[in-house]
Protein backbone atom coordinates (compact mmCIF):
# COMPACT_ATOMS: atom_id res chain seq x y z
CA UNK A 1 0.00 0.00 0.00
CA UNK A 2 1.16 3.89 -0.19
CA UNK A 3 2.94 5.55 1.99
CA UNK A 4 1.60 8.25 4.05
CA UNK A 5 3.50 10.85 2.27
CA UNK A 6 2.11 9.21 -1.21
CA UNK A 7 -1.46 9.70 -0.29
CA UNK A 8 -0.74 13.38 0.38
CA UNK A 9 0.92 14.27 -3.06
CA UNK A 10 -1.93 12.13 -4.49
CA UNK A 11 -4.39 13.99 -2.88
CA UNK A 12 -2.35 17.47 -3.97
CA UNK A 13 -2.15 16.11 -7.39
CA UNK A 14 -6.11 15.76 -7.46
CA UNK A 15 -6.25 19.63 -7.17
CA UNK A 16 -5.21 19.60 -11.41
CA UNK A 17 -8.62 20.40 -12.32
CA UNK A 18 -8.35 18.66 -15.56
CA UNK A 19 -6.93 15.49 -14.32
CA UNK A 20 -10.13 15.58 -11.47
CA UNK A 21 -12.56 15.54 -14.67
CA UNK A 22 -11.17 12.46 -16.21
CA UNK A 23 -10.97 10.49 -12.68
CA UNK A 24 -14.40 11.62 -11.71
CA UNK A 25 -15.82 10.36 -15.16
CA UNK A 26 -13.68 7.24 -15.01
CA UNK A 27 -15.12 7.04 -11.13
CA UNK A 28 -18.79 7.17 -11.78
CA UNK A 29 -17.92 4.31 -14.46
CA UNK A 30 -16.93 1.50 -11.63
CA UNK A 31 -19.32 0.80 -8.97
CA UNK A 32 -20.46 3.55 -6.80
CA UNK A 33 -18.70 1.32 -3.52
CA UNK A 34 -15.88 3.63 -2.91
CA UNK A 35 -15.98 5.15 0.60
CA UNK A 36 -12.64 5.13 2.35
CA UNK A 37 -9.18 6.71 0.89
CA UNK A 38 -7.52 3.20 0.97
CA UNK A 39 -10.43 2.33 -1.82
CA UNK A 40 -10.07 5.14 -3.90
CA UNK A 41 -5.99 4.67 -4.19
CA UNK A 42 -7.44 1.03 -5.22
CA UNK A 43 -8.95 2.11 -7.85
CA UNK A 44 -6.92 4.68 -9.08
CA UNK A 45 -4.25 1.29 -8.90
CA UNK A 46 -6.63 -0.39 -11.36
CA UNK A 47 -7.31 2.51 -13.71
CA UNK A 48 -3.66 3.73 -14.12
CA UNK A 49 -1.37 1.27 -15.97
CA UNK A 50 2.23 2.53 -14.91
CA UNK A 51 5.12 0.71 -17.41
CA UNK A 52 7.94 -0.61 -15.65
CA UNK A 53 11.04 1.20 -15.96
CA UNK A 54 14.51 0.11 -15.18
CA UNK A 55 16.83 3.06 -13.34
CA UNK A 56 20.19 2.93 -14.86
CA UNK A 57 23.03 4.59 -12.44
CA UNK A 58 26.14 5.84 -14.63
CA UNK A 59 29.18 6.87 -12.74
CA UNK A 60 31.09 10.01 -14.29
CA UNK A 61 34.94 9.79 -14.12
CA UNK A 62 36.59 13.07 -12.95
CA UNK A 63 40.17 14.24 -11.94
CA UNK A 64 38.42 17.17 -10.32
CA UNK A 65 36.25 15.26 -8.12
CA UNK A 66 37.68 16.25 -4.74
CA UNK A 67 35.54 13.82 -2.60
Amino acid sequence: MLSDQEKKEMLADGLDLERGQQFLIARHRRAKTLSTLDNYIEFLMDVQKIKPFDHKHNITLSDKNLL
